[in-house]
């Protein structure tokens, strides 16, 4: 299940590595124009890479970060400027169900128990997803085999959505909480 989820969104080897925390801007456009800015901070040791992901006739951009021994994986892919999706955490997790729900029956969880998540500058939930074909297996297996599924839904000021997905082993791995740091660090630019 993650395994696809991962070699579908993978990215293009060959990122480099920055020596000190980069601070990275992504931007949306929808189809009547208008556009959403934001900035991420990403921490020192990690890879990133701003892809464009056009989709339906808007112009999105999805930011690829990877920890340096790729055991976590953060995908954060801004959507077009939306007045009335997600104006609050209840519509958040109704968006959040529905992108979960191809997901579910591979999941050992089997459902969405839906967690607030802390940001600087907005509002979010989010949930865990167990890959219950990675159960029991080491973590070392390659990158494309992670055993959990973090998604959430953010938004950032009045109109600024985003999708956050972050492949990771363990709720405790030092580079899973960095990357849930990424994700608080979100700012509208502009």
């Amino acid at each position: 299940m993650l395994r696809l989820a991962v070699l579908l969104l993978s990215v293009a080897a060959g990122a480099a590595e920055p020596a000190k925390p980069q601070e990275l801007p992504l931007t949306s456009t929808s189809l009547a124009g208008k556009a959403s800015h934001l900035v991420a901070t990403v921490p020192a040791g990690f890879s990133a890479v701003v892809k464009p992901m056009p989709k339906f006739g808007s112009s999105l951009e999805t930011l690829m970060v990877d920890s340096a021994d790729q055991r976590v994986r953060l995908l954060i892919t801004l959507l077009p400027p939306n007045d009335f999706l997600g104006r609050d955490a209840a519509g958040l997790e109704k968006t959040l169900r529905a992108n979960c729900a191809p997901f579910l029956k591979e999941s050992v969880e089997g459902k969405v128990t839906p967690f607030p998540l802390q940001l600087k500058h907005g509002i979010g939930v989010a949930t865990f997803l167990t890959d219950k074909a990675e159960v029991g297996k080491p973590a070392t297996q390659g990158p494309e085999h992670y055993k959990l599924m973090t998604n959430a839904m953010i938004r950032i000021g009045d109109a600024t959505l985003a999708t956050v997905t972050i492949f990771h082993d363990t709720k405790e791995q030092a580079d899973y909480l960095a990357a849930i740091k990424v994700v608080a660090s979100l700012r509208p630019d502009r």
